[in-house]
């Protein structure tokens, strides 16, 4: 499978939340679905592509601690990442999604910080989840139909 199949995935979708394994998944060339979120990010990037990305404040945080502990350049890089590339918005996290972040945790029973960051994506009107962590389609796809839930690997 390839970047064709995974764009034949997303459809005509414009607004998709990348989970943080796609965003981790991104920076790492090591990762094996690598250079499919950077084929979507690219996608993301472009103003002739109507393809639009979000993350979760909570995504934020975790693509910032290795940076934060390796030094200032990794950090301003990733800062840099997150707060300018083109056409990738942060979702707040706020009580609202935390109400929503409890029902998806009470329901799919998915870890607390990945109820927060599909919370977001819902409350966000995102119609696509891009993650490269299976267990999010198995417990969440059933139960949280408005989605296209994208998982990464199965296009590697």
């Amino acid at each position: 499978m390839a970047a064709s199949d995974l764009d034949a995935a997303l459809g005509d979708a414009e607004c998709v939340l990348l989970d943080s394994s796609t965003l981790i998944a991104f920076h790492s060339p090591a990762e094996r679905s690598h250079e499919l979120a950077r084929h979507v990010l690219g996608r993301i990037a472009r103003d002739d592509d109507s393809l639009r990305g979000c993350y979760s404040c909570l995504s934020a945080v975790e693509l910032l601690i290795r940076p934060i502990r390796t030094g200032h350049e990794q950090f301003t890089f990733m800062h840099t990442f997150l707060t300018e590339f083109p056409h990738l918005t942060e979702l707040p996290l706020d009580f609202t999604v935390a109400v929503q972040a409890a029902n998806v945790r009470a329901v799919a029973g998915l870890t607390l910080p990945d109820a927060i960051i599909v919370a977001s994506g819902l409350l966000a009107g995102c119609e696509t989840i891009v993650t490269n962590d299976g267990r999010w389609k198995q417990r969440c796809e059933p139960l949280f139909r408005q989605f296209k839930w994208i998982y990464l690997e199965a296009f590697v």
